[in-house]
């Protein structure tokens, strides 16, 4: 037999999940009370949610009811494991509407696709909100790395266990695939089931959905952040210029060019240092987005910082929407202090911090302000 089972993803927070850990407690609590409570039937009944009397209430309520300690573990375990960076990123208030209505949703669309069998049956647990969840968590952190221990044994031997990473939205594609099938077969009646495969179908979708509208929403803000930026940018960088050349000055650089475009994944170092060659000479050279910014990373990595600066400076004039940009803005951050240009140093880590919120390098960057700079230039937003 096999078993998989996740264990963590890749990505970490700014500020402590107190309403995940909130609605975890909540829910613990609410389950060994209602567990070992003599009228547990009756509480089923009462607070639990039957999809042929549909109620805002027990939608509600049976979010915090779980039938069995499986049932709530798994639950609170994936709202640990993913409603974490979703909270971190969007707020407290903001994500408990969200789980909530998300809970609600869930119900009201299982209640339009229950059997006439199942219709008089409570359901309870939080899986609508939970497959919520996952349904955001697809679609805002797809490359997400989600690492899972497995275990395969026969019998009660256990012949081999270990570990293996996988992207969100992989997992999480075949996830929802598996619940709209086995949503599809118990409305059609060819098999029966305890498990409220629509529930979880309707949350995911809900999930996905709001995820969907957020993303269009965050990289148009995005997008309106860094032209705000522009005039930051350009204090630090100077402004982007074209510059004429001769004839042979362009067929040098475009041989210089394709020398690096050859190397850059067999030898990186050996294309990084082409490019310093090159862009010291004519300093606006820049190359395709990814390898440019492969070559600025190199080139700062092996102490080559006049190379350094000018590959992350035209890398930023020319590609500001890029997703590295942060990373670059970082980089050339830290170059200026090296020159002790502590003036310039701080207003790309404030790039950054004003910016880029959602950043791995948000954090970095708050230190090096905070921290690295002299105390009179030190300071945030």
């Amino acid at each position: 037999m096999f078993l998989f089972f996740p264990l963590r993803d890749e990505y970490r927070v700014k500020k402590f999940p107190i309403l995940v850990l909130s609605l975890i407690l909540i829910n613990i609590l609410i389950f060994f009370y209602t567990t070992f409570a003599p009228e547990y039937e009756q509480i089923i009944q009462k607070y639990g949610f039957i999809p042929s009397s549909f109620s805002l209430k027990t939608a509600f309520t049976s979010m915090f009811l779980h039938g069995g300690i499986l049932h709530l573990g798994f639950n609170m375990w994936y709202l640990w494991l993913l409603g974490d960076n979703i909270e971190d990123r969007w707020g407290v208030i903001p994500f408990l509407l969200f789980y909530l209505s998300a809970g609600i949703f869930s119900m009201l669309l299982y209640s339009a696709l229950v059997t006439e069998q199942s219709a008089n049956i409570p359901t309870i647990g939080a899986s609508g909100a939970i497959a919520g969840v996952l349904g955001v968590y697809a679609i805002l952190f797809p490359k997400s790395r989600i690492t899972f221990k497995y275990f395969i044994w026969v019998f009660l031997f256990i012949m081999r266990f270990g570990e293996f990473k996988v992207y969100a939205f992989v997992w999480l594609t075949f996830w929802f695939l598996e619940q709209a099938l086995s949503t599809l077969l118990t409305v059609k009646e060819i098999t029966t089931s305890s498990v409220a495969f629509g529930a979880h179908f309707a949350g995911f979708l809900y999930g996905a959905i709001i995820g969907l509208g957020t993303k269009i929403y965050q990289e148009a803000k995005f997008k309106e952040n860094v032209k705000l930026g522009e005039n930051m940018l350009f204090k630090i960088l100077g402004s982007k210029q074209f510059v004429q050349r001769r004839m042979e000055e362009y067929g040098e650089i475009e041989s210089a060019k394709s020398i690096i475009k050859t190397n850059i994944e067999e030898n990186r170092a050996f294309a990084a240092q082409q490019y310093g060659n090159i862009v010291k000479k004519y300093n606006e050279v820049t190359l395709p987005e990814k390898i440019q910014y492969n070559v600025a990373e190199s080139l700062f990595n092996i102490g080559e910082q006049e190379a350094a600066y000018l590959a992350c400076k035209n890398f930023l004039l020319n590609y500001p929407f890029s997703k590295f940009a942060d990373k670059a803005l970082f980089t050339i951050g830290k170059l200026f202090i090296v020159q002790k240009e502590y003036e310039k140093a701080k207003y790309a880590f404030l790039q950054v911090v004003l910016f880029y919120p959602y950043s791995n390098m948000y954090e970095e960057s708050k230190y090096f302000l905070e921290k690295k700079l002299p105390p009179l230039f030190q300071g945030t937003a």
